[in-house]
């Protein structure tokens, strides 16, 4: 298994790969005067497991460039439209001819398996990562023979923090492996949302045999909140919000997330002692800390089995274009989740009790 990552800049490109096993380290180089080799590099990608740190949308689509023989500048050119662009990497690498071929190559990216949206520079610093540096030398900058140095040593300091991701996920990796071969697709680099998305169009596709696409919005499409019949109000300001937001009509940013509108977000919503704002997912305690005395009182944490997924079963909701097939699918699912948990639960009882038998001999 080999770490990778790349360093480009108008004249100067860097693909450096560490083996994990061995801790060697390898590199290759292209800038004036210094070919790269193209058909070595693509015999590791060949025959090499690969990880990387958002190597899917950025690493790898410069390393295909490199490889078809491209020069500095157009790789650089890629790496800015895909760094600058708001649009999605595949579609940067569409509009510039280049097929990155992940059929052919085997790679995990770890951005998505990280929990939260992190740089690798801050996910190190959570790590405790020994060294975190910063790029040393600017973006626009034309690299000299004494930079290149410099930025191999940077590479090498990335690469570990990489790596040091790459051990802290394991676990994570262990179980998208197991279920990659359990449904026959590759999960190694999603995300958990990601994973489910896949899943369920891979389960309904062979249950129904029809190809499931996201739904493609029109300009100025709206959406109105449902009224799920069982949430009512007896305060007459609630009940009036409440009656807002079901007569509003929502819009779609540009990412296709739902549009909050300003007369709903800066509304502060009193629920008892309490002032709340209104998110898309809900609502949010507008205190930044808070002291709670509780006197006769019992303060309890109610933590409720599957909470979203409950919703929507009990909802009903389902993708458009799936129907009542993916609610069944779903409710399998849940179902099953559930049920892992519940004997997630009792072996964990088990290895305790059997600790504090073993403790007393």
């Amino acid at each position: 298994m080999l770490i990778l990552d790349c360093e480009c800049y108008k004249d100067y490109f860097l693909l450096m790969f560490k083996e994990i096993e061995t801790s060697k380290v390898r590199y290759f180089e292209l800038f004036p005067g210094q070919e790269l080799q193209v058909q070595h590099i693509s015999t590791v990608m060949q025959n090499h497991l690969t990880i990387g740190f958002n190597s899917i949308s950025y690493d790898l689509p410069l390393i295909q460039m490199a490889i078809e023989g491209q020069g500095n500048e157009a790789i650089h050119n890629l790496s800015d439209s895909i760094i600058k662009s708001n649009q999605p990497s595949w579609v940067i690498c569409k509009k510039n001819d280049i097929n990155v071929p992940l059929h052919e190559w085997d790679t995990i990216d770890l951005i998505e398996v990280a929990p939260g949206k992190a740089s690798l520079k801050l996910y190190g610093a959570r790590m405790g990562a020994p060294k975190i540096q910063d790029l040393p030398i600017e973006p626009n900058e034309s690299i000299s023979p004494a930079m290149r140095k410099e930025l191999r040593t940077y590479c090498i300091n990335d690469l570990d923090t990489t790596l040091l991701l790459y051990n802290t996920l394991k676990p994570q990796i262990a179980l998208r492996v197991s279920m990659s071969e359990q449904y026959g697709i590759d999960l190694r680099s999603k995300s958990d949302a990601q994973i489910a998305e896949a899943v369920i169009k891979s389960e309904l596709t062979k249950k129904t045999g029809r190809k499931y696409k996201p739904l493609k919005l029109k300009d100025g499409a709206t959406i109105r909140y449902s009224d799920p019949g069982i949430v009512s109000f007896e305060d007459p300001e609630l009940k009036r919000i409440f009656e807002e937001i079901l007569k509003y009509d929502f819009g779609f940013k540009g990412n296709g997330s739902i549009e909050l509108p300003k007369w709903l977000k800066n509304k502060k919503i009193k629920i008892g002692d309490g002032v709340y704002s209104m998110g898309v997912g809900g609502l949010h305690s507008n205190e930044k800390s808070q002291l709670v005395e509780v006197g006769d009182s019992i303060l309890c944490e109610l933590d409720v089995s599957s909470y979203y997924p409950s919703i929507i079963l009990q909802q009903r909701l389902s993708p458009k274009s799936m129907g009542k097939e993916f609610l069944e699918l779903y409710k399998g699912v849940v179902e099953q989740r559930l049920a892992a948990k519940a004997k997630m639960q009792e072996i964990a009882k088990e290895i305790e009790l059997l600790e504090k038998t073993l403790a007393n001999l």
